[in-house]
């Protein structure tokens, strides 16, 4: 079965990952994966997540999304992002991403003590 390109948005906590700023107690944060169904794009992002120490709490408004991988750069990453692409995989490695079933992931928004 040939990959997609699904975006996961996620609410994670912070568990063991020190990458995280101290001050926050978790994020939201869009996972990206190369796969065949979203299934296995949120099977592989939590094997990711909890590699690293973090904690998987849900997934935002409950839904992974296909996304053209055609159409990333500016139908997307321009489109959402503009301000941090220079964080995201050029138009031609997202190809890699999908073609490998790799994971990358967008900024976090962290949330911290009430």
């Amino acid at each position: 079965m040939e990959n997609k390109l699904w975006q996961c948005p996620l609410k994670v906590e912070r568990g063991t990952y020190n990458e995280m700023p101290e001050s926050w107690l978790g994020a939201t944060v869009n996972y990206y994966v190369g796969a065949s169904t979203y299934e296995e794009a949120l099977t592989k992002v939590v094997q990711v997540l909890q590699s690293v120490g973090m904690v998987f709490v849900d997934l935002v408004d409950g839904k992974v999304m296909q996304l053209d991988p055609e159409s990333w750069w500016e139908g997307y990453v321009m489109a959402n992002y503009p301000e941090y692409s220079d964080y995201f995989p050029s138009q031609d490695q997202v190809f890699n991403v999908v073609s490998e079933g790799l994971v990358f992931h967008g900024p976090f928004a962290g949330w911290g003590h009430d």
